[in-house]
């Protein structure tokens, strides 16, 4: 058996959906190009509280994208543009407090 690989320790994981259904109009990948300088220290590979962050062409919802989840917590956010994948960083990576007018679901 191979090497078993290593995880530099993370604090949270978002996921933005970039799925042709949830996302038609292309943005997903624009807002995942813009979280490197909006997340600055907490996007360091070698931070403990980093922010790790990913694209997938399914979370299962299939509208209202695009959509983004951050676990641990299990927020998912809605239509998510510029201003609120800035509000998220901010207000809930951040500051600890989620944008509640823009969550759709929370995990359990």
């Amino acid at each position: 058996m191979s090497t078993k690989p290593t995880m530099s320790p993370y604090a949270r994981h978002i996921l933005i959906c970039n799925g042709r259904y949830c996302d038609p109009a292309g943005k997903a990948e624009a807002l995942y190009r813009k979280l490197p300088a909006l997340l600055g220290e907490m996007g360091n590979y070698d931070n403990p509280c980093r922010v790790k962050r990913g694209l997938t062409p399914c979370l299962g919802v299939c509208g209202g994208g695009p959509l983004m989840v951050v676990y641990p917590e299990g927020v998912w956010y809605h239509h998510i543009d510029d201003a609120l994948l800035k509000r998220i960083v901010e207000e809930h990576l951040i500051d600890g407090q989620p944008v509640e007018e823009a969550i759709f679901h929370r995990l359990g």
